[in-house]
């Protein structure tokens, strides 16, 4: 698994969710392009991975969990109260907040593996 590549898709996953979000809404709500301010900075972050992997990709993670709390500061108590709706803003939260859980722990099993492996040439 290359962890670049996963920047890659995340972040133009997102981009995507929310582009569409603020299309397909009608361009009324500049609300439905959160997932792509999210998407920017994870984009942005691959790329510079490229040429600093380790502190690139920890930014990249970064706004991979935030972009998976925010949503949920909005999806929880609305569900708890009965109001959430499966719309269209309703499913892109979820699929912003899915698709950063997704890449963070991407991340977070090759910071892993990049440790083990240090660990392993220090023998």
């Amino acid at each position: 698994m290359n962890i670049i590549n996963a920047a890659f898709k995340a972040g133009a996953a997102l981009m995507i969710v929310g582009l569409y979000g603020y299309f397909v809404g009608g361009r009324v709500s500049e609300t439905a392009l959160i997932p792509a301010f999210f998407g920017l900075p994870i984009l942005l972050s691959g790329f510079w991975a490229k040429k600093n992997l380790k502190m690139g990709m920890h930014v990249a993670a970064l706004f991979g969990l935030l972009g998976f709390i925010a949503p949920l500061g909005r999806i929880i108590p609305k569900a708890i109260k009965g109001e959430f709706d499966f719309d269209l803003a309703g499913s892109a939260m979820v699929a912003m907040s899915l698709i950063c859980l997704t890449f963070v722990l991407q991340c977070v099993q090759s910071f892993k593996a990049a440790r083990r492996e240090k660990a392993e040439a220090a023998e």
